[in-house]
Parts: C-alpha cells; structure tokens; sequence
C-alpha cells in the first residue's frame, strides 16, 4: 500500500532556511522528494538529514519541468508541494493526515499567506492555491515561470476544493532569491523568455505586470496588467482580484483617481474582503474631496477583526481627518 503523503520541493542554495521548512511537515509527511537544481552549498546535506530522496536536475530555466521530476519521484497518493521559504503553520501541520484520508477531492486549495516586507500597505496578503493533490500522472506543472498545477487538474476532470490549512511564506519578505540574486530580476528574465512563446498568455502578462510594478516601473506594470485584463475571463477569480486591486493601485499612484474607484470596486465585487481595495477606493474618494464618501470605507477597514493594516495609526489619522471634514461641511440646522 502507497504512504499517504509525499513532500515535493525543488531547492537550491537553501541552507537558510530548508530546515525551519522541513521541521514544519515532518511529522506529517511520509516521504520528502527533494528536487536540487545545482546547489554549492551545504543544501543537500540538510535533505539527506531529514532522510529526503535527493532528486538532481539540472536547472535549464524552467520551473515546471524540476517540479516535474519530483512528481515523478514521489510513491504517495498525495503530494503536498512547499518552498524551502515556506512553513507549513503547527495548526495546519496537525489536520493534513485526517483531511487527506476523508477528502473526496482531487486537490485542496491552501492560504498562501505572503508575509510583505516593511513598507507595504499590510504585514501579509493571502492567496490560495491547489498546494496539495493526488499523485496522478495527469496532474503536472505547466509553465516555465509562476509554474502552474490547476489547468492539468482541471483538464483532467479533477475536482479542487477549499480548505483551511495555512501555508506561512516568507519569501517576499527579503527581496532575494536563492543565492542572493534578485527575485524581481531572476522572475523577469524568465517571464520575457516565456511571453516569446505565449505573448498573449493572460496569467503570464499579470505576472510580467506584478514583476514589474515590483521594480518600480509603474508604467511598464499598468501595461502589462491593463493586457492581463483584456483576457482575464481565464484567470482564477483570485488572481482577477488581485490584478484589478493593482490596476487600482497604480492608478491612485498616478493619481488617476476616477480609475482607481473604478478597479478598486471591480476588484471587491470579487473580493469583497479585499481591505488593500477597499483602503484604495476610500483614499482615491477623500482626494476627490468626497469625505462623504471615503468615511464608510475607512470606517470598515478600521472595524475589520484583521486587516493586517501596517500602519493603523496613520489609518486613524483619516478617520478624524473625515470625521472633522464632515462636521465643518454638515447642513445647518
């Protein structure tokens, strides 16, 4: 009989943080498949001891194909897949065994939550994903970069459901990827080399756009993601959500104001939990001049249980700045 759970990751020059990753599953994990693309530090070494299959491939700039290799590995019904930047949260770690053996779906969606670094409007954003699945062959990463399992599942008849498991990711966090390269610089070379073979393709144009407003060209990001949106009919719901909040994120910056109220709301019309959203909407209303307006949407926020807002100081400064703009302009009586 086939172990339940198999653990798939590829890794490189990870020896700082791979062990705080596989500490986070191994109690929860039968197998540990480790894809290695061509470490020269003590990586490796760091698998073997938490006795993982060491898989080596070589890297050739595609994602899909090393996360394949380990799929080929691995001997579970399951695969949960993980980054040497990711933990499984001790919650999450502890329900995986029982809500693999009752589920009768072919892959759960995880939180995928993004830990930011400072600066950033919020301390996390989350996002969910099909991070586990069965071990089927016709269950396979497509895509070179921002590599993809959901179309195969999909295409296969399988069924994705929703869960509750977290997934901690701090990779955002630091702005370099293995080896110290640059994250935005390695993902852009890449994405240029598979948008020359699928120009039109809606998630990689988002991904270029996301890239892209992370290097700090605004206009270079407000293009690619205006032609993201032109074909997001075949986005996840999700990813529509978060390429409108950034449309409306970059208008507000151009001070388009009218265009950020714009996305801000198709962006909650998806996600009407989206506090980024909501925060751009209400500042875009208030530099109108519509206090009025603006003061309910901040109101929200403030009351939200869990905004992971990083500044509520600064969000309780608009507040009063709302609250004394409408008493000065309220009807007399």
């Amino acid at each position: 009989m086939n172990p339940l759970l198999s653990l798939c990751m590829i890794v490189k020059n990870e020896a700082d943080f791979l062990g705080q990753c596989l500490d986070s599953v191994q109690d929860a994990v039968d197998e540990m498949v480790i894809v290695d693309t061509g470490s020269t530090d003590v990586t490796p070494n760091i698998a073997r001891a938490y006795g993982a299959k060491i898989v080596t491939h070589p890297w050739h700039d595609d994602f899909s194909a090393a996360r394949n290799a380990g799929l080929a590995q691995a001997t579970g019904n399951w695969i949960l897949q993980l980054d040497a930047d990711e933990i499984v949260s001790p919650e999450s770690s502890a329900q995986l065994r029982p809500l693999l053996a009752h589920t009768t779906a072919d892959a759960l969606r995880v939180r995928i939550r993004n830990l930011l670094p400072p600066g950033e409007l919020r301390a996390y954003d989350d996002f969910f994903l099909p991070r586990l699945f069965r071990n089927r062959p016709d269950f396979r990463f497509e895509q070179p970069i921002h590599e993809q399992i959901r179309p195969s599942i999909e295409r296969a008849g399988g069924r994705i459901a929703d869960s509750n498991l977290t997934i901690l990711h701090y990779g955002y966090a630091r702005q370099t990827a293995q080896g110290g390269q640059s994250r935005a610089r390695r993902n852009w070379a890449l994405l240029q080399k598979a948008l020359a073979a699928a120009p039109n393709d809606a998630y990689l144009l988002y991904q270029a756009g996301a890239t892209c407003k992370a290097l700090g060209d605004e206009a270079g990001a407000t293009a690619y993601l205006q032609r993201a949106l032109a074909g997001a009919a075949e986005l996840e719901p999700a990813v529509q959500d978060k390429l409108l909040m950034k449309l409306a994120q970059l208008a507000l910056a151009a001070d388009d104001f009218a265009a950020t109220v714009q996305y801000g709301r198709q962006s909650l019309a998806l996600n009407p939990d989206n506090i980024v959203s909501k925060y751009v909407v209400a500042l875009a209303l208030m530099f109108q001049g519509d206090a009025r307006g603006a003061y309910p949407w901040f109101q929200q926020i403030r009351q939200a249980a869990d905004t992971g807002l990083t500044n509520i100081a600064e969000l309780d400064a608009v507040l009063d700045f709302c609250q004394k703009t409408l008493r000065h302009t309220a009807p007399s009586p």
